[in-house]
């Protein structure tokens, strides 16, 4: 499971002072996002997007609490994993009345998605990104009177894309509110960690994969054990989310990753391939050397399960499902198991390619152009 933490640095020694949970034993703060302190410094303010709300936690006692501990390594490791560190140290503020686990309407005026904010005095002002809005938390109101909100613009349209959109960074669908969709992928990319997911047996770990272009690479999670994206959306809710939602909510969110489109890549020069992308894409497409073979345009996979060699210790199977190669630039690490830090360290070290092509006959100037060109898709 997903937990919500906030760490706490020395600036003065560059140290970590410890992780605390944002979570509670039974309640959790998915999506943490911004985070403030007023000018006296005695509260710590960190929005949970997931969750529609704010934590407001007393600095100080916390602090003491970190700083009383025994200095011993179990004592401090153990923090990280306790949900019960920050109880009567922490408030939480929901920004939408209602009973604690409906989830916020998509139809309605409530906030949803508090991201960035401020702290000036008692209050603190907060960016809402889904609701176009702006919360007022005033901490020293009466209960009730807590939140307000100023409209930042019209009420934005309600389209199907927009609601899945909202569902899948929403951790109400979630048992417990522990995470979201977007909680492991974020704007439906990457976090770049390996997760163990139960759909193909504990014990081995695979990197978070892309959502883009899901619907049109079957099949989905990196072992294919879903045959498809809509498949793989239904079954996350209920085997990763732990829930069992309405159908709607999944066509939603269907309809929410097929409309991503592709980001150009910093690597583009004017929107074009650089001189070295150029002869890159030469040597991509060379049959002797071979990648084209299993990533063929114009999606760069031919949606195919291949065994390139790259199975581990962990590992129950050889063969996994080929990757779209579009917007690789920003889907680092690579590999199932997120072993390879770069795209040229995946084919210098790792060889990849050379199973059924001449990736090692290449030289340093075509590697390189070869990787220019990968990172420019």
């Amino acid at each position: 499971m997903n937990t919500n933490a906030m760490s706490i640095i020395d600036a003065q020694t560059k140290k970590l002072v410890n992780t605390v949970l944002l979570d509670d034993v039974d309640l959790g703060a998915a999506n943490p996002w911004g985070v403030a302190c007023p000018a006296d410094g005695k509260t710590i303010c960190v929005t949970h997007a997931g969750t529609h709300e704010v934590s407001v936690i007393d600095a100080a006692a916390m602090l003491q609490k970190l700083l009383a501990m025994p200095a011993d390594e179990k004592a401090a490791a153990d923090v990280p994993n306790d949900l019960a560190f920050l109880v009567d140290l922490r408030r939480r503020i929901r920004l939408n009345p209602g009973p604690i686990f409906q989830a916020p309407s998509t139809e309605g005026s409530e906030l949803n998605g508090p991201r960035g904010l401020a702290v000036v005095g008692s209050n603190a002002y907060i960016a809402v990104y889904f609701s176009d809005a702006m919360a007022v938390v005033d901490f020293e109101s009466k209960p009730g009177s807590l939140v307000t909100q100023i409209a930042l613009g019209t009420k934005p349209k309600l389209s199907p894309q927009r609601r899945g959109r909202l569902l899948f960074n929403d951790a109400a669908l979630c048992f417990q509110h522990w995470q979201s969709c977007g909680s492991c992928h974020p704007a439906a990319r990457v976090d770049g960690l390996n997760w163990d997911l139960m759909n193909d047996g504990l014990g081995n770990p695979k990197n978070a994969k892309s959502m883009l272009l899901a619907h049109q690479t079957p099949p989905a999670m990196i072992s294919g054990i879903r045959p498809n994206a809509e498949a793989g959306v239904r079954a996350g809710i209920r085997h990763i989310q732990f829930a069992v939602r309405p159908e709607e909510e999944a066509v939603a969110i269907d309809e929410y990753l097929k409309a991503i489109r592709p980001v150009p890549s910093p690597y583009l020069v004017d929107g074009r391939l650089s001189p070295a992308a150029e002869r890159g894409k030469t040597v991509f497409f060379d049959q002797n050397v071979g990648c084209a073979k299993c990533h063929p345009e114009p999606l760069y996979t031919d949606l195919k399960m291949h065994d390139v060699g790259s199975r581990c210790q962990y590992d129950r199977r050889s063969t996994f499902d080929t990757p779209t190669l579009v917007e690789c630039w920003r889907t680092a690490p690579y590999m199932h198991d997120g072993q390879y830090l770069t795209i040229k360290d995946l084919f210098v070290r790792g060889k990849h390619g050379n199973k059924d092509g001449q990736i090692d006959k290449l030289t340093e100037q075509q590697i390189n152009d070869l990787v220019e060109f990968v990172l420019s898709l």
